[in-house]
């Protein structure tokens, strides 16, 4: 594949004007731009007459650079002045299509309508290449004018100032106002920095710096000889009901706030919950509210049935004259709360006299 040196001629012209630039210049490069001079007419002062090879050389680079469809129209011509006459007399009919489209690119025109004038420029020069391939290239004067009446109503006192100077040349108005955009922008990234009329922030360390003075006595963690920080003075801050390792601090039952009714640490006694007959069995257990016998039963005690005298109390019961003896209670005169009062009246923790 061979490598193309710059863009190659459309089929349709409408590059004609960049790439003649292009052949030119690859020609007068190599030395051999008079191949390009039809043979009717004289050659420049000082230019030698070309050989064969070089005039054969130029065909190639022009015939390398056009389109393919091109190739095939002019597979005959051999000679590369004529070669350059055919393509010129060809698409120099582009002027006409060309003029029009830059002559409307130039009168619609506005600097405002750029959001920077790098790109402004750009444009300015893109259509005034065109505008000169036409022949009709606009002059530095009104280069200057479009720019200046073109500026944004807000930088009118810009425009009188630009004005009051009298540039003459293009580039030294644009040069200008490319300083004036990039001392904007610096301004403008200062500005945001901060909000307006917010001082800057002391520094840190410069503030520890000052507020650290010895006054005799030294503060804050010591360093053992390793290097690291003492940590047994943070010990302090710590609950000393902590967990190690993980962190969850254990609540202790306070043994002064003892409930007297069911013995608790989890709650004082106003607060106690625990159903009558559990506080009942409670403080008999502890010895209080005895019964008016005085009497106490054992702790174990269990009622056996009648037919079972081996084993019960540790004292004989007289029994009843009846052999079916039976105690039958009504469920409905039945109180559930003091079920087990009802069921060991005769003192549970007692023998029976």
């Amino acid at each position: 594949m061979t490598v193309k040196e710059f863009e190659e001629l459309a089929l349709d012209g409408n590059n004609y004007p960049t790439w003649a630039m292009d052949v030119k210049i690859s020609l007068s490069s190599r030395g051999i731009a008079a191949a390009l001079i039809p043979p009717e007419e004289p050659l420049p002062q000082g230019v030698a007459q070309l050989t064969e090879p070089q005039k054969y050389g130029a065909l190639y680079i022009i015939r390398n650079h056009i389109h393919p469809d091109l190739k095939s129209e002019y597979l005959m011509e051999e000679s590369p002045s004529n070669m350059w006459q055919a393509l010129k007399t060809r698409y120099e009919q582009q002027r006409a299509v060309i003029l029009p489209e830059a002559s409307h690119e130039w009168t619609q025109l506005r600097l405002q309508d750029f959001k920077s004038v790098g790109a402004y420029n750009h444009e300015v020069h893109k259509i005034c290449s065109k505008l000169r391939f036409c022949e009709k290239e606009p002059s530095e004067e009104e280069k200057i004018e479009k720019t200046l009446s073109t500026m944004l109503p807000a930088d009118r006192i810009l425009q009188q100032q630009y004005r009051a100077r009298n540039y003459q040349v293009y580039s030294e108005l644009i040069h200008v106002l490319l300083q004036a955009e990039k001392h904007d922008e610096l301004l403008l990234k200062n500005s945001h920095q901060r909000p307006v009329g917010a001082a800057p922030l002391p520094e840190v360390h410069a503030n520890f710096q000052k507020n650290n003075k010895f006054n005799g006595s030294f503060k804050g963690r010591k360093k053992n000889f390793k290097g690291n920080y003492n940590r047994n003075r943070n010990n302090k801050n710590k609950p000393h009901n902590s967990d190690k390792g993980k962190g969850i601090a254990k609540n202790k039952f306070d043994k002064t706030n003892l409930c007297r009714k069911c013995g608790c640490y989890k709650h004082v006694t106003k607060k106690c919950r625990t159903p009558k007959h559990l506080v009942n069995l409670y403080l008999q257990s502890m010895g209080r509210n005895r019964p008016a016998q005085g009497a106490r039963y054992e702790a174990h005690f269990n009622l056996q049935p009648e037919n079972n005298m081996e084993v019960g109390c540790s004292r004989d019961v007289q029994r009843a004259p009846s052999n079916t003896e039976e105690l039958h209670v009504p469920r409905d005169s039945m109180d559930k709360e003091n079920m087990m009062i009802e069921y060991a009246s005769n003192d549970v923790f007692g023998d029976f006299d």
